[in-house]
Formats: C-alpha cells, sequence, structure tokens
C-alpha cells in the first residue's frame, strides 16, 4: 500500500457502491435516452441510416454529455472532503494517487454505463428501423454502417470523460455546494462555448479558415467534433478527410483528461497543507 496507486481498488469499489445508490444518475440516464430517441424520430435518422442518426445527435451530444459528466463529477470528490470523510480516508493507507484515480475510475465506468447504454439503445434502435442496405458493414466509403455508429459512441466517452476530469478538479476548491454547482457550470460553459467563441474572433478578425484548423481540436467539444467529422460522417460523405488531424484532437481528449486528474490529485495531496499555512498566516498577522 506504500505505493502511489495503493487503495485504487478499495476506493473504486466504496465509490460505485455510492453511484449505484444515487437513484438520480439512473434518471438522469433515462432521460438522456428520451431525449436521444425523440431526436432521432423527429430528424428522420432512424429511418434512414447510421450516418444520419448521427448528423442528428452530434450537435445535442456536445452539449448533453458534457453535462451528464458535470453532473457525475461535481461533487465527486468535494463531497468526501466537505463531510470529513476524506480526511478519515487518507488515514488508512491510501495515497492522494490512489483516492483520486479511484473515485474517477469508478466514476468513468458509470459514465460509460449511463451514458454509452443511451446512444447504444438508440444504435439498435436505428438498426431494426433503418433501409434494409444499414445493415451491410462499411468495406469502402459511401456506404451505411453500424461500426460507424459504435465509432460513434467510442469517441463519446472519452469526451464526457474530459469533462467528468475537469469536473472533479474544480470541484476541489470549492468551498460549498453552492460553489461546486456554480465552478461546475462555468467550467461546462467554458469547455462547450470557449473554443467555438475563440475561433469565430479569429475568423472576424480575418484568420483564415485553414489557418485555425489546428486550434479547433484544442477544446474538448472541437476535437470530439473534428474527430466524429473525419471518423464517422467523413467515412461515408468526404473520406478525403481533413477535417482535424486525429493525433492532436486525441491528444486534446487525453490531455484535459489527465490534466484534470492531476489537479485533483495535487489539490487532495496539498490542500491540506495549504489550508494550515493559510491560517499559520492568519494567526501571525493577528498578533
Amino acid at each position: 500500500m506504500n505505493s502511489p496507486f495503493g487503495g485504487v481498488w478499495v476506493v473504486f469499489r466504496r465509490e460505485l457502491v455510492t453511484v449505484r445508490r444515487t437513484p438520480g444518475y439512473a434518471v438522469l440516464a433515462a432521460g438522456l435516452l428520451v431525449v436521444l430517441a425523440g431526436l432521432v424520430a423527429v430528424g428522420g435518422g432512424g429511418a434512414t441510416g447510421f450516418v444520419p442518426a448521427v448528423v442528428d445527435l452530434l450537435l445535442p451530444a456536445e452539449v448533453l454529455v458534457p453535462l451528464l459528466a458535470v453532473v457525475l463529477g461535481y461533487r465527486s470528490l468535494f463531497a468526501d472532503a466537505a463531510s470529513g470523510e476524506l480526511s478519515v480516508i487518507r488515514t488508512y493507507p491510501v495515497s492522494a494517487t490512489g483516492y483520486v484515480l479511484g473515485v474517477l475510475l469508478a466514476r468513468t465506468v458509470a459514465l460509460v454505463a449511463l451514458v454509452g447504454g443511451p446512444f447504444a439503445l438508440v444504435g439498435t434502435y436505428v438498426w431494426l428501423t433503418a433501409a434494409p442496405d444499414t445493415g451491410i458493414f462499411a468495406t469502402h466509403a459511401g456506404v451505411d454502417s453500424p461500426v460507424l455508429f459504435v465509432r460513434f459512441i467510442a469517441l463519446v466517452v472519452p469526451f464526457g470523460a474530459a469533462y467528468l476530469a475537469l469536473s472533479a478538479a474544480v470541484s476541489t476548491v470549492a468551498t460549498s455546494r453552492r460553489s461546486a454547482v456554480a465552478l461546475a457550470l462555468l467550467a461546462l460553459l467554458g469547455g462547450v462555448l470557449a473554443g467555438d467563441l475563440a475561433v469565430l474572433r479569429s475568423l472576424s478578425a480575418g484568420a483564415s479558415p485553414g489557418g485555425i484548423a489546428g486550434s479547433v481540436a484544442l477544446s474538448p467539444n472541437g476535437a470530439f467534433r473534428g474527430l466524429v467529422f473525419e471518423h464517422v460522417i467523413g467515412v461515408a460523405f468526404a473520406p478525403e478527410g481533413g477535417f482535424v488531424e486525429t493525433g492532436r484532437a486525441v491528444a486534446s481528449l487525453v490531455g484535459w483528461t489527465v490534466g484534470g486528474t492531476v489537479v485533483s490529485v495535487a489539490a487532495v495531496a496539498f490542500g491540506p497543507r495549504v489550508g494550515v499555512a493559510v491560517e499559520r498566516l492568519r494567526g501571525s498577522v493577528g498578533r
């Protein structure tokens, strides 16, 4: 248990129990399923094919997936700190790294179930209701395929994981439940809107579209959108690609996830020491 990863499994199991005992998460998953199914039914993607369904779901996914990820993550670390349980946990041979990784891994498993499940059910619905030729697995460009929808789901998960890590990181600096909610909403709005607003500002300032193509992937939403166009929608309609640099987009999603995790570990490891130092400073000033 002296390893920096000590206690990961113990915390992981504990956190899964916490998630399982929170019925609100299941309600959110059911709500997501209703929204996705309604969008596919109204948009016509369910009767047309997998790629049209992805087109219908892409923009809503850019908002709904981060929202659910933030709901899963915004109290994941704050709750233990606020209740005092974190201090008790740290008395056991559980490192800060092990604690944060255990919590985030458990929440990521929950994310896969609560977000991936509804998307998978919608994909099954499309498979059963779309035109007969959509059941053919794509072997060349221009053919709709369930494989493309599976790719879409596979991209949704790391996209949500990036927001999960970010929301967990901002929760470590919250001082109350209200501030945790406010910080989580700020992270959500910043991630969803900041990247696109920066691109629009650059375009309005006279930048060429080709010149800003690389910067689009720097935000989680831009990276996710670019990967979907490159590896899902573009396979059927624009096989030449060029929507985004895959390596840069993947590195962006991984970077946001790892960055949020590192901030969380640092906050859990050094937060109490910083608090003690601040109190000592206040005491010396008061004298």
